[in-house]
């Protein structure tokens, strides 16, 4: 069944909405931009969200240490790398913490499918634009994918039924004023869950 990732938890009320949709993750960004959190704010957030709802730390070339602790203090099931690690940092990370890791790359050439495919991490993350436009190459990635979407809530809902993988990610698409847009997330879940 496709699960359903909603990214830029920040808010009590993004907490409570995210509650109520009941998606399988919940993403908190903790690399610099409009939707950072402390790691402070975040323990507070995590302690009021459904258990059953996975945590994903997002980070950008963070050190190994700074992901390890949120690992180490509940904060965070999982974690989806977001910069220029490298497949030894990946290696290094997995040694030190029993945690899923999600790796972002792009996807356009047959290079790119084999780093993907080599990879060590456990999840590769996607944009809807690479995976989409390049189907003849994503068709043969290896290992479960996160689609990222951008624009249109309804647009990537529709994107998604037309595209094999194992989860879809808001990313930054329920935007409004740096902040999750109810409306959006609404939006989209039901239009994914009606197409599964």
């Amino acid at each position: 069944m496709l699960k359903i990732k909603i990214s830029g938890i920040k808010r009590y009320e993004d907490v409570t909405l995210v509650n109520g949709i009941c998606p399988d993750y919940a993403g908190f960004v903790f690399y610099e931009g409009e939707h950072r959190i402390t790691a402070n704010i975040a323990s507070h957030l995590v302690f009021d969200l459904r258990p059953e709802i996975d945590t994903i730390g997002m980070f950008k070339n963070q050190s190994a240490s700074e992901i390890t602790s949120l690992l180490s203090a509940g904060i965070i099931d999982m974690v989806e790398l977001c910069g220029d690690e490298s497949e030894e940092f990946i290696e290094n990370l997995k040694l030190r913490a029993e945690a899923k890791i999600i790796k972002r790359f792009s996807l356009k050439t047959p290079a790119d499918l084999l780093r993907i495919n080599e990879s060590r991490c456990d999840y590769v993350s996607l944009t809807v634009t690479d995976y989409m436009e390049n189907s003849d190459i994503s068709k043969n990635v290896t290992k479960p994918v996160f689609l990222r979407g951008r624009g249109e809530a309804v647009s990537f809902a529709d994107s998604v039924k037309k595209a094999e993988v194992f989860a879809v990610d808001s990313a930054h698409m329920l935007d409004s004023d740096g902040f999750i847009s109810p409306a959006s997330a609404l939006k989209m879940c039901a239009k994914i869950r009606s197409n599964i």
